[in-house]
């Protein structure tokens, strides 16, 4: 979820009525980066508090680490998990494990419920003209998209789609419990996640052609580099990711309708935020990316409490501040945590905490780049409340873009690159950074690459664990293949 892509962060062109009327009564958080990237990565940060050393990798939950859920249950608080995220559960990633319940609602990409020997579409894909360029054959050697198809084969009214049920079962769970005294629930939604699939009255929301049905042509996800899409398929596949932020808004707003039926607002808190947003287009690319960039860092944040008021808050937040600020709620003292209490902050009672926040993939990538093996040299992104800076190890390979733009101005702006080196430099060393990695970053190309380094808290982590869908789809190729342990 893109944070301008919410009508309450100044957008006027998307539908988002629900989250807008949260936003409306909530601490809104304009300056808020995800931190570890993408989506286990970020719920490791969040789930345990701490920061990874610096990063998170991509790997199960640990099961000997505090986590928000277990502190509070200690606190005497009822925990339950919802949620369409395939990751959290399938293939050994263990976020089921924290909660005294969890719920999973089946049908998101990369979710396998169904095998069989004839393979039927959802009813709502189709060819449209504008991806005529793929060959629509392509379609069935997607794996992600086929066992997506299988999943939703006999979808057809609105409440089949996974959002609709994700957000109907976590308003049912809100009116069961309404009259219990401690419940913490944590609602996991994979939308709006690719595929930007959505019933043809969404799809046509956002589309100026009379001619078209709303018909969804999954071919526009098979080309993720946008110089293979025509200027009308562009255009489509921009349509399709608004679409799915309005649908994603339609079946949020049955929770905040449950809220509301029963007066859980005058005793419970929301915090509404998302892991990473996607590109729309920019940088050349539909879906998220590497290295990370605004439009995969800057997300959504509000939070909402009885009685604490409302407003902005510019100050920078990373995803370990709501660890610490749901925990300070519940403990009415300074929790266990790297991150600081963000209403504190928005109401003036705190100084801000940060003064930048830093993005980006575990470390061991750095590895890849020393060795050639990714031709980006960006290890990791810095991000100010006006710039952000692709770091990389050496100053003339940095490019640094202001906020809300495109354009690489580093060259224009020695000074604040230099600036952002430092201060992202001292930052991910604090974060626990092994100190053979972080001479060899302060050395800038001086020093051979570390044959001996710990790259994130645990290394090397589960011996002979790969994310479930990779191994199921025949493993890493290229780059982006498992380290050696």
């Amino acid at each position: 979820m893109r944070y301008d892509y919410v009508g309450a962060n100044g957008n006027d062109w998307i539908q988002t009525p629900n989250m807008d009327a949260l936003a409306e009564r909530s601490w809104v958080f304009d300056r808020a980066f995800q931190s570890s990237f993408p989506t286990i990565p970020h719920r490791q940060d969040l789930i345990i508090g701490r920061y990874g050393g610096p990063f998170y990798p991509w790997r199960p939950l640990p099961f000997d680490v505090p986590t928000l859920p277990r502190a509070l249950a200690e606190q005497g608080y009822c925990t339950q998990l919802i949620h369409d995220t395939p990751h959290l559960v399938n293939g050994g990633h263990a976020f089921d494990f924290p909660f005294h319940a969890w719920t999973f609602v089946r049908g998101a990409e990369v979710d396998r419920p169904w095998v069989d020997g004839k393979l039927d579409l959802p009813h709502n894909w189709g060819p449209d003209p504008v991806f005529d360029p793929i060959p629509w054959d392509n379609v069935y050697q997607g794996a992600m998209l086929m066992t997506y198809a299988r999943a939703n084969r006999k979808r057809h009214d609105y409440a089949d789609w996974n959002a609709a049920k994700l957000f109907s079962t976590a308003a049912d769970w809100l009116r069961d419990n309404a009259g219990r005294d401690n419940f913490f629930l944590w609602i996991d939604g994979f939308d709006p996640h690719e595929p930007w699939d959505v019933p043809p009255e969404y799809a046509k929301m956002y589309v100026d052609d009379p001619d078209y049905d709303g018909r969804f042509d999954p071919r526009g996800h098979l080309a993720r580099d946008t110089s293979k899409l025509t200027d009308a398929a562009k255009a489509r596949m921009a349509a399709y990711y608004a679409a799915k932020v309005s649908w994603v808004d339609r079946w949020f707003g049955e929770v905040t309708r449950a809220l509301d039926e029963t007066g859980l607002w005058d005793n419970t808190a929301v915090v509404f935020t998302s892991d990473h947003g996607t590109n729309v287009g920019e940088w050349g690319r539909v879906g998220k990316g590497s290295p990370v960039r605004q439009q995969e860092a800057h997300v959504p944040l509000f939070i909402y409490v009885p009685g604490a008021g409302s407003g902005r808050c510019e100050h920078l937040a990373q995803p370990h501040d709501i660890h610490a600020t749901v925990m300070a709620l519940v403990q009415n003292q300074a929790p266990e945590s790297d991150g600081y209490d963000l209403l504190a902050q928005a109401k003036g009672q705190a100084e801000p905490a940060r003064s930048v926040t830093i993005s980006g993939h575990s470390v061991d990538r750095w590895r890849w780049v020393a060795e050639g093996r990714i031709d980006d040299p960006i290890l990791f992104t810095v991000f100010d409340d006006t710039w952000y800076l692709q770091y990389a190890l050496y100053e003339e390979d940095c490019r640094l873009t202001e906020l809300d733009t495109l354009e690489d101005v580093s060259e224009a702006h020695p000074d604040i690159v230099r600036r952002l080196r430092a201060q992202g430099r001292e930052e991910i060393v604090q974060r626990g950074l092994d100190p053979a990695l972080a001479d060899w970053l302060a050395a800038e190309g001086e020093e051979p690459f570390p044959s001996e380094c710990c790259f994130w808290n645990g290394w090397p982590g589960p011996m002979g664990f790969r994310p479930y869908f990779m191994r199921l789809y025949g493993g890493w190729e290229g780059p982006e293949s498992e380290p050696e342990r």
